[in-house]
C-alpha cells in the first residue's frame, strides 16, 4: 500500500508540474512585452500590463529605444525638429539638439545617438550630454557600422554646371572628429544619367551576416520620390547592383534574421493602392521572386524566420480621394519555398490590419485601425489567440496610404 501511495503522489506532483508550465506557457503574449508609443500626441510607456505616461502637453513623435532599453529618443514639436531623450528608469528628459529630430539613430552596442542636422553628422554619448562631437560635414546620409565603430555615409551630391557630381559612399571612423584624411571611399555610385539618377540616398541597412548592405538611391531629396533604385552593395565596395524600382520608403526593404536574403516591395508610384508587391532577393547570385497574387498590393511585411514572411496585403484599386473606397488591408503568411499563402486575420470591412511585427518568442503584433481608431494587436504564433494591447495609439504618418507606423511605436527588442 505504502509503495502504491508514493506512485499516487508522485503522478500528483508530475501533474503539478505539467499544470504550472503549461500555466506558464498559456500566459498572455504581451504578458513580458515593452514598448513606446504616442497618445494624443504624448510619449507613453507600456511594460506587460502596465502603462505610464512619460510627456504632458507635447507634440511627440518617433520613439525609438536604444539597445538596451535604459533611454528612449523621440522628436518634440509639429515640425519633427527638436531631439530629445528620455531615461526610463528615472523618466527625465534632455534636450540633445533644437534641429536633430530629422534623421537618428541608435549606436548598435552603446548608449550613443547619431544625428543629422543640416548635411552635418553628429554623435553623442547618454553619459556626457553637454555637447554633440561632430563626424563629418556634407553628409547626404548614414547608418552606423554593426559593430558601432564607423559610419557608412553618403556625402551629397552638388550641383555643377555639368550636371549633379556623383555619390560617395565612405566609412567614417567614430574618433574621426571631422578630420577628412580618416574618411575611406568604398564607393562611388555612376555618375547620374537617363540610366541612372541619383542625388541623394536613404539610409544603409546591414545583411544579418555582414556581407552586403541595401539602400536605396534616390532622383530627389524629396519624399515624394515616386521612383527609387534598390541598390545592394558589398561591405568592402568591390560589388554594386542595381536590384528594382520602390517608392522612397526606408520601411520597405529588410534583410532576413540569417543568410543573405533581402525582402522589399517594389513598384513605383506614390499611390499604396496599385503597383505594389512583395519580392525575395537571394544574394549573392539570386534573382527576385515576387509573391503578391495579381490584383493585390502590400502595405508592409515583416520577416518571419528565413522561409516565411507576414504581409499586409489588400484588393489593388486606382486611388481615390475618398478614404472609404480604398481597400483595407489583411495579414497574410506567405511561404518562400512553396509559395503557399494563409490568410492569418480577417478584420471587419470597417478595420485594417497594418504594420506586422515579429516579436521574440514566436510572437506576432500588428495595428489594427479604421484610419481614426488605432490599436496594438499581439498573438501568439501564426496569429493565433489575439489581443488588444495597447488602446488608441495615434495615427501614424500618411503618404498616399504609405502609412510610417514607426513614429508612433516603437518595441523593445533585446538584440
Amino acid at each position: 500500500m505504502r509503495a502504491f501511495r508514493n506512485i499516487i503522489l508522485a503522478i500528483s506532483s508530475l501533474l503539478l508540474i505539467i499544470t504550472n508550465s503549461t500555466t506558464i506557457y498559456a500566459a498572455k503574449p504581451a504578458e513580458l512585452l515593452k514598448a513606446a508609443f504616442v497618445r494624443n500626441g504624448d510619449l507613453w510607456i507600456k511594460a506587460g500590463d502596465s502603462e505610464r505616461q512619460q510627456t504632458r502637453g507635447a507634440f511627440i513623435l518617433n520613439p525609438k529605444w536604444s539597445y538596451d532599453g535604459q533611454w528612449i529618443a523621440y522628436t518634440k514639436g509639429e515640425n519633427e525638429q527638436e531631439l530629445w531623450l528620455l531615461q526610463v528608469q528615472t523618466g527625465q528628459s534632455h534636450l540633445v539638439a533644437q534641429e536633430g529630430g530629422r534623421n537618428f539613430q541608435w549606436q548598435p552596442n552603446r548608449n550613443s545617438i547619431a544625428f543629422l542636422a543640416a548635411q552635418q553628422l553628429n554623435w553623442i554619448d547618454s553619459d556626457e550630454l553637454a555637447k554633440p562631437k561632430i563626424v563629418a560635414e556634407g553628409i547626404g546620409n548614414y547608418s552606423w557600422y554593426p559593430d558601432g565603430n564607423a559610419f557608412l555615409v553618403s556625402m551629397a551630391a552638388k550641383s555643377s554646371k555639368d550636371g549633379w557630381t556623383p555619390i560617395r559612399i565612405m566609412k567614417i571612423p567614430l574618433t574621426a572628429n571631422a578630420d577628412p584624411n580618416l574618411f575611406k571611399t568604398l564607393h562611388v555610385l555612376p555618375k547620374p544619367s537617363d540610366e541612372f539618377f541619383a542625388v541623394d540616398t536613404s539610409l544603409f541597412k546591414w545583411s544579418a551576416n555582414g556581407r552586403w548592405i541595401a539602400f536605396l538611391a534616390k532622383p530627389t531629396a524629396s519624399l515624394s520620390a515616386d521612383g527609387n533604385t534598390l541598390c545592394v552593395l558589398s561591405a568592402d565596395g568591390a560589388v554594386f547592383k542595381t536590384i528594382d524600382q520602390m517608392v522612397n520608403n526606408e520601411m520597405w526593404f529588410e534583410w532576413a534574421s540569417k543568410d543573405e536574403s533581402l525582402a522589399y516591395i517594389e513598384g513605383v508610384g506614390r499611390e499604396a493602392t496599385t503597383n505594389k508587391h512583395l519580392k525575395v532577393l537571394q544574394l549573392p547570385d539570386g534573382k527576385s521572386v515576387s509573391y503578391t497574387p495579381q490584383g493585390y498590393v502590400e502595405h508592409g511585411f515583416t520577416w518571419r524566420g528565413l522561409q516565411h514572411i507576414v504581409t499586409s496585403r489588400s484588393k489593388e484599386a486606382e486611388w481615390s480621394i475618398d478614404p472609404a473606397k480604398r481597400h483595407f488591408p489583411y495579414l497574410v503568411n506567405v511561404k518562400l519555398k512553396s509559395h503557399q499563402q494563409k490568410l492569418i486575420t480577417q478584420p471587419s470591412d470597417t478595420y485594417g490590419d497594418f504594420n506586422p511585427i515579429s516579436l521574440p518568442s514566436h510572437q506576432l503584433a500588428w495595428i489594427r485601425s479604421n484610419r481614426t481608431i488605432s490599436n496594438v494587436l499581439v498573438a501568439g504564433p501564426h496569429g493565433t489567440k489575439a489581443e488588444t494591447w495597447i488602446e488608441n495609439i495615434d495615427l501614424g504618418a500618411n503618404y498616399y496610404e504609405q502609412r510610417n507606423w514607426n513614429t508612433v511605436l516603437s518595441f523593445f527588442v533585446r538584440k
